[in-house]
């Protein structure tokens, strides 16, 4: 039987060196091929759920912000330039929030977030609202409490916790929906008590509003008649699964004279959706333009 030799690195610099190469490129494709968890998404609240599993916040009307650590990024990844002294000591850990300006402020938070280069007056009017710590473990209920004391810590005015607060039943919930609604809140979220953070859209995290919306991608505009002869009667849109209708209910006159250009994202509310899937009684909310267009299906 032939022998077996044993080679010891420290007699083969050159194989030692080989070998450590190898090993770091394969370390170096694990890390890249292990993807970073994406933002908890919500789906929408239904009658039947057990409320008191949730703490219960405002939906604030602005636009979302991840803190890695270093930079902040929007929901899809991008980075968001804010100016040096709006991050300046932010701890080196991720936070989750809402960069907003207060109710019915949506427009004003999203051209302030387009700017190519931040001005300091605008980013004055806004704060960010943080509602989770994503690198925390346990269920939301035990990250909450260091939530809390990382940003009093950092003992900054436009940093601020989200109000979480519980609630013992469905009625219960909706007199708050009610209350919320009338000061001119967007809705409210529900997130579940014992639930980790983890990216994706699940019953983690609910959203409860009076009213349904959604997101399509604008690919024509149809020409109006009567009053509206010589500008755009409605927007031809698409929704992400390639579904084509009319969008011309609620659209301010301003833009039926210069419609959101093709390839524009735009919001719409709707009552449900009919058989087809097509929305009922949809009617146009506003334009977003601090995000890409949605994956619409090509034809």
């Amino acid at each position: 039987m032939p022998s077996m030799r044993f080679f010891h690195l420290k007699t083969l610099p050159g194989m030692r060196w080989t070998l450590w190469f190898l090993m770091a490129c394969w370390c170096a494709g694990v890390y890249a091929a292990t993807p970073t968890p994406g933002p908890t998404l919500a789906q929408a609240y239904r009658p039947g759920i057990d409320v008191t599993a949730y703490w219960v916040s405002e939906k604030y009307d602005g636009v979302r912000a991840l803190w890695t650590g270093q930079e902040l990024l929007s929901r899809q990844g991008l980075p968001i330039r804010a100016p040096a002294w709006f991050t300046a000591g932010w701890p080196n850990v991720p936070l989750d929030g809402e960069l907003w300006a207060g109710r019915g402020q949506f427009e004003q938070v999203q051209a302030t977030v387009a700017q190519g280069l931040p001005q300091d007056a605008p980013w004055r009017a806004l704060r960010y609202m943080v509602f989770d710590l994503p690198g925390q473990p346990g269920g939301f209920g035990e990250r909450l409490p260091h939530l809390r004391q990382t940003v009093a810590a950092l003992n900054l005015p436009w940093v601020q916790a989200v109000p979480q607060w519980r609630v013992a039943s469905h009625s219960a919930l909706m007199q708050q929906l009610r209350t919320h609604e009338k000061a001119g809140a967007e809705g409210l979220m529900l997130r579940r008590d014992d639930a980790p953070y983890r990216g994706g859209r699940s019953d983690d995290l609910l959203k409860l509003k009076s009213f349904e919306d959604a997101e399509a991608l604008v690919i024509g505009h149809l020409p109006g008649r009567g009053k509206y002869a010589g500008q755009t009667g409605a927007l031809l849109v698409e929704t992400p699964g390639g579904q084509r209708f009319r969008l011309g209910s609620g659209l301010p006159d301003a833009l039926r004279r210069s419609p959101p250009p093709i390839g524009s994202v735009v919001t719409y509310r709707h009552n449900g959706t009919h058989a087809s899937g097509l929305p009922r009684f949809a009617r146009f909310w506003r334009v977003r333009a601090d995000q890409p267009p949605p994956q619409a299906a090509t034809h």
